[in-house]
């Protein structure tokens, strides 16, 4: 399956509403803690140029975005999300790798992390080379 995935631009913020449906949907699915989102936060995000997004066509596939701490010391991939139907092709590992090299572009000193309740983002998360580490290495923001 082909999949276009680069960093998001104002074109995609018609995406918003979809991106916070698909992380509520998946949060209802898995009985998760995932946070809502509200389609200006991901909007901003976009703004920012802290969002990437695949895409299949014009349907949306995938997302994930940046947050950043502490004066850019600190950066969590954050939003991880995939449709439903687009699971199973690589898809969460080619936009984690993409929104890893967008926050070393941007924020090249910072130390990037991710958050997750997702075992299979942890393998991910894992594949890519980041390590397990306590709260208390984290950000105290």
């Amino acid at each position: 399956m082909e999949f276009t995935i680069r960093v998001a631009g104002p074109e995609d913020k018609q995406y918003a509403v979809p991106i916070c449906q698909l992380i509520a949907e998946s949060a209802k699915a898995r009985g998760t803690g995932i946070a809502e989102r509200k389609p200006e936060y991901v909007s901003t995000k976009i703004d920012n140029g802290n969002a990437v997004i695949a895409l299949q066509g014009e349907e949306l596939a995938g997302f994930c975005y940046i947050e950043v701490w502490s004066h850019d010391k600190y950066v969590a991939n954050s939003g991880l999300i995939g449709a439903p139907k687009f699971r199973k092709h690589g898809l969460a590992r080619a936009i984690k790798k993409r929104i890893f090299q967008l926050s070393r572009d941007k924020f090249p000193s910072a130390k990037v992390f991710g958050i997750t309740t997702s075992l299979a983002v942890m393998r991910v998360n894992s594949d890519l080379g980041y390590r397990p580490v306590t709260f208390s290495e984290l950000t105290q923001d």
